[in-house]
């Protein structure tokens, strides 16, 4: 291995004691590999072939409800009935000695496939958004209730499938950031107003899930958390990283072993605040200040080489790779042999090899605007790619 990426190849402890032996991550990707109602399907073929590709490996986000339905083919957790084929998983993401998470989430009002089933989709508040061409319908405290339980539940679920922990998904405008956001969240009951109200059902669900693990996993069992750290809307401010940092230092206060940052773009993992008192300032140099110590801090967005996880690890601890763990699962391993030079963007010729689900092309659109991700790959993924060699 060239020297320079030594620091790529340490040993990282979480709080809670768990240890992996790098800072490389699988992002967590929806990939539409299970079946319409969420059963594990064609994921257990994708992570074995990505097995290597990190030290942590998180599944893409994982409805705890079925009445969460936002890619077509995307995971659930919801129903005991699912285990089984999650025990599967596991196995799978942990073949080659790495450890597995599950990211466990709500979609709230991008539920767009529960609409055109159900005619109805749920959220904090019963809003008009120019971007969610349906009706949202506001959700009752007691099914606000409910849904933290059914985070609590899919943990235990994950607990059970043999998973080494779950990762909150509070980000991507998904029900928990609909929480948070000013746009989104209007109620006037504890959930809602001011930022502590808003924050309410993030805690919530951490508290009961952090409490849950406490009682019921190994002392190493991991929980983190995701979230988007702005929210703007032309001029329409929903919260700002002045906000987030709220909420970060109460999640991280709860006890969660890692904050992890969703950004997007070309070099995302650099990003600057856009607004308010943290302008200018580079987010993830801001967040790991607020933190600490006290929890590990992950980063995603663009990291698509060697040289940019170098430069990522100057901001993070730990390097959530996304596109480039979907075209080359051995990057990591190319840079561990020396090989570096052969990491690679480009799916020509390699389609198979990739292991890809058959429902994945829609899910391309995710990679498009990354910064680095050649328009040829893109294309090659949304085409036919079963009949490509």
């Amino acid at each position: 291995m060239t020297e320079k990426f030594n620091k790529l190849f340490e040993t990282v402890k979480f709080p809670n004691g768990a240890t992996i032996n790098s800072r490389f991550v699988m992002s967590p990707m929806v990939v539409n590999g299970s079946s319409y109602e969420g059963n594990v399907g064609d994921d257990i073929k994708y992570f074995e072939r990505r097995a290597d590709s990190a030290s942590l490996l998180i599944t893409g986000a994982t409805s705890v409800t079925p009445d969460g339905n936002t890619f077509g083919y995307g995971l659930g957790l919801y129903d005991d009935s699912q285990v089984e084929g999650w025990k599967k998983l596991a196995m799978a993401m942990k073949s080659k000695g790495n450890r597995a998470l599950v990211q466990i989430y709500h979609p709230g009002y991008q539920a767009r496939c529960t609409y055109k089933d159900k005619g109805v989709v749920y959220a904090p508040s019963s809003i008009n958004l120019p971007f969610i061409p349906y009706p949202i319908t506001a959700m009752s405290k007691e099914q606000v209730e409910e849904t933290i339980e059914r985070f609590v539940q899919a943990t235990r679920r994950a607990i059970e499938a043999g998973f080494d922990g779950v990762e909150i998904h509070g980000a991507i405008h998904y029900l928990i950031q609909q929480f948070f956001s000013k746009t989104s969240d209007t109620r006037i009951d504890e959930y809602g107003g001011r930022i502590e109200n808003r924050a309410k059902f993030a805690l919530e669900i951490v508290k009961r899930v952090k409490q849950y693990v406490k009682e019921n996993a190994k002392n190493d069992f991991i929980v983190g958390y995701r979230f988007s750290p702005e929210e703007i809307h032309g001029e329409e401010i929903s919260y700002l990283l002045d906000d987030s940092l709220y909420l970060i230092n109460e999640v991280v206060r709860l006890g969660v072993d890692y904050i992890h940052t969703s950004l997007w773009g070309n070099r995302a993992y650099a990003s600057k605040a856009y607004l308010g008192e943290c302008k200018g300032q580079s987010i993830n140099k801001v967040i790991k200040s607020i933190i600490d110590g006290r929890a590990v801090l992950i980063g995603a967005g663009d990291i698509t080489s060697a040289d940019k996880m170098l430069e990522a690890s100057k901001y993070v601890d730990l390097l959530a790779v996304a596109s480039l763990i979907l075209t080359d699962p051995d990057a990591k391993n190319k840079i561990l042999s020396g090989k570096e030079n052969g990491i690679t963007l480009d799916v020509e010729n390699r389609i198979e090899d990739l292991a890809l689900p058959k429902n994945f092309p829609p899910m391309v659109v995710a990679m498009e605007g990354n910064g680095s991700v050649p328009q040829k790959t893109i294309d090659l993924l949304r085409g036919d790619y079963q009949g490509k060699k």
